[in-house]
């Protein structure tokens, strides 16, 4: 009896283990230099609309996309990286909720694309890829 006892305590002990070291993963956020003269202020053209953004000095960046209903970005450039978060509204006349996520984009070298993932709520991935072209023409 004693024997069968600590074998499901043992067993139960490994499962527990397990389930723990499987939740621990965790998205790692790209890295990279910021390309000289370039930023994330400014006209982009995504998959996902219109996104327009506006970063100050100090990386603190917010701006806005043009999926479906309007939605609001707001976040933190590091180098050549900015890492956000995202809302969209929802809409009480047809009983849609406010959606909400996680994402980055990284800058290309020459300033004029950007590249990244978004995910719904903590998640920085799992939504899909989101792709930006800067516009060429002057932006007010």
């Amino acid at each position: 009896m004693k024997l069968r006892t600590l074998a499901m305590v043992l067993l139960g002990a490994s499962l527990s283990w397990g389930a723990v070291s499987c939740a621990s993963t965790q998205t790692v956020l790209p890295s990279r230099e910021m390309p000289a003269g370039a930023t994330f202020s400014g006209l982009w053209y995504s998959n996902f609309g219109d996104v327009k953004l506006t970063q100050k000095a100090d990386g603190t960046t917010r701006g806005s996309f043009d999926y479906k209903v309007d939605g609001t970005i707001e976040g933190k450039v590091t180098g050549g990286v900015f890492v956000f978060e995202w809302i969209q509204p929802g809409d009480f006349q047809v009983g849609r909720r406010d959606v909400s996520g996680k994402g980055y984009f990284v800058i290309s070298d020459d300033g004029l694309e950007f590249t990244g993932q978004w995910g719904y709520g903590e998640n920085y991935t799992g939504g899909g890829e989101w792709k930006g072209t800067k516009a060429t023409e002057i932006y007010r």
